[in-house]
């Protein structure tokens, strides 16, 4: 089997599959992982012949896809502004979605001039937010904390990778390590997915860490709701909270950060023109 057969037969078995909305991407994700090649090359090297192992892990990892596991967590990897990020099962896959909570971020760092910009990025994941921003604003000091300690593994395989030597990693579930600790802008993307919303979702998005995904209330706001109320003690004066969330979410997230007395409330659109983001500034006295 040649490589272009190769990319038409893995294309064919995860289409027929109806595992994905981009078969043959997929297809070719996956078999310029298991030959160590780019995209151009996989093209380019057309003829050239698979040997029967590079051919058997192929197409047992087409097998896998078939069964709906996400491309993601079968090449360990996935690209999230720009950069490449190690990516397993204990975490979350980055979207590009998610990316408008990392330029929001560094809008308000900007905004904010140059006084002390410490950031924390609440429930990390793989440390893809809080690791760009640490990257992108070099100025920065970066907290990345999870309630998982798989997740943190992820997180500074990471920054190690990337060597962003301006983030660190701490254990927290929400605040609760972070005792006195306050920061200039805290960044989040939560579990906020209500758990009616969840029996919707693909087979894809529930190979993904349920822990990452489900807050147990029934609007999905239980953690958002903790993470406005507690972050005030965590924020220095005119600090920033900013926060991912559904769509269906974001007017009550808008009034639950105007009852705890933050300003300049904002939502932003993703790159589907809806509103997937809500920051905030904190400058009032708590009510």
């Amino acid at each position: 089997m040649v490589i272009e057969q190769a990319l038409t037969e893995g294309t064919r078995i995860i289409r027929e599959s109806g595992a994905g909305e981009t078969p043959l991407l997929d297809a070719s994700l996956l078999l310029c992982h298991t030959l160590d090649i780019t995209r151009v090359q996989l093209y380019t090297r057309g003829k050239e012949t698979l040997s029967p192992d590079q051919k058997r892990r192929f197409l047992s990892l087409v097998e896998k896809r078939k069964n709906h596991v996400p491309v993601a967590y079968l090449t360990n990897t996935r690209e999230f502004y720009n950069r490449d990020f190690y990516i397993n099962e204990d975490v979350l896959i980055p979207r590009g979605d998610t990316e408008i909570l990392v330029e929001t971020s560094l809008e308000l760092l900007d905004k904010a001039g140059n006084r002390d910009r410490t950031v924390l990025d609440m429930c990390t994941g793989s440390g893809c937010v809080g690791i760009t921003i640490a990257l992108e604003n070099s100025d920065s000091w970066v907290t990345l904390s999870d309630i998982s300690t798989k997740a943190l593994k992820v997180a500074q395989t990471n920054i190690s990778r990337l060597k962003a030597s301006n983030a660190t990693c701490i254990e927290s579930d929400l605040f609760e390590s972070m005792k006195e600790r306050r920061f200039s802008l805290i960044c989040t993307n939560p579990p906020y997915i209500a758990p009616q919303w969840y029996e919707q979702c693909s087979l894809q998005v529930k190979r993904e860490p349920q822990l990452a995904l489900i807050d147990d209330s029934p609007d999905g706001l239980d953690i958002i709701r903790k993470i406005i109320r507690q972050s005030p003690l965590h924020l220095h004066t005119n600090g920033y909270l900013v926060i991912e969330c559904d769509y269906r979410q974001i007017g009550e997230a808008m009034r639950l950060l105007r009852e705890e007395g933050f300003c300049e409330i904002t939502a932003h659109r993703d790159l589907g023109d809806r509103q997937r983001v809500v920051s905030g500034r904190y400058s009032c006295t708590r009510n």
